[in-house]
């Protein structure tokens, strides 16, 4: 297990008291993965502070110009202390507007949708070597889970000047949970045993704490974080693990 914890994680709400849940798994020698994942959530969530939103289509337009602005800024500090070279991070982000939630996302760390039917769905798609060679058709699902490349990243924010972030929606009506974590959760814990904890009867804090325990005991050794939001309950949980 690390013993530094480079992911970060955070809430924010706007002058219209939409909701914004970030979470970055950072990357990089010393404390330049630190660094990276909290200025990539804290920048950002400030900015978010200060916006008002009435459509989808302003969220994304925002967030993609705002996440590059971060980008840049990570990726001159990065190129300007010597400690700091190489860092950068993930990051994925929910943003929750009217009906809809807008999903934004780099790197691999994951967003989940536990729908109206209680299937739960991974929202994200990974940007890894492994992933990658997975949706090209050259190596299995089950090949790319153990693939020796499975951790290298082919996009993450402060690593080139211009990062390109993949959007979703969902619609509220349709979403009983959303679950954002690091891949030290998704590395752990696979779907079926994810949809099995969220859906007992535990506090939204228990099943956070549930998550992180499974991962443990399947022998996750990276970084885990869980941001869980209950739109049912319209509650939210964040857990940080070891």
């Amino acid at each position: 297990m690390r013993t530094t914890n480079q992911d970060f994680v955070e809430l924010f709400y706007n002058q219209a008291d939409q909701l914004l849940a970030i979470l970055c798994d950072g990357m990089g020698g010393h404390k330049a993965g630190d660094i990276a994942s909290e200025m990539a959530v804290m920048q950002l969530g400030h900015r978010w502070k200060e916006t008002s939103f009435s459509r989808s289509s302003d969220v994304k337009e925002w967030l993609d110009r705002q996440i590059n602005i971060e980008n840049k800024r990570i990726y001159r500090v990065a190129r300007t202390y010597n400690d700091l070279q190489g860092m950068g991070t993930t990051l994925v982000t929910a943003a929750f507007i009217d009906e809809t939630i807008v999903i934004g996302n780099i790197g691999d760390s994951r967003a989940y949708q536990l729908n109206a039917n209680g299937d739960m769905c991974q929202i994200t798609v990974d940007h890894s070597f492994a992933n990658e060679l997975r949706m090209s058709g050259e190596i299995t699902e089950e090949e790319a889970r153990t693939h020796h490349q499975r951790h290298t990243l082919t996009r993450s924010l402060g690593v080139f000047d211009k990062v390109m972030i993949d959007f979703f929606e969902l619609k509220i009506e349709e979403t009983q949970l959303i679950l954002l974590c690091s891949d030290g959760l998704s590395n752990g814990v696979d779907r079926k045993e994810m949809n099995n904890i969220v859906q007992n009867e535990l506090s939204l804090s228990s099943k956070a704490e549930a998550l992180i325990a499974a991962s443990l005991k399947n022998g996750s050794t990276d970084n885990i974080t869980v941001c869980l939001i209950d739109l049912t309950e319209q509650s939210l949980n964040v857990r940080r693990g070891a």
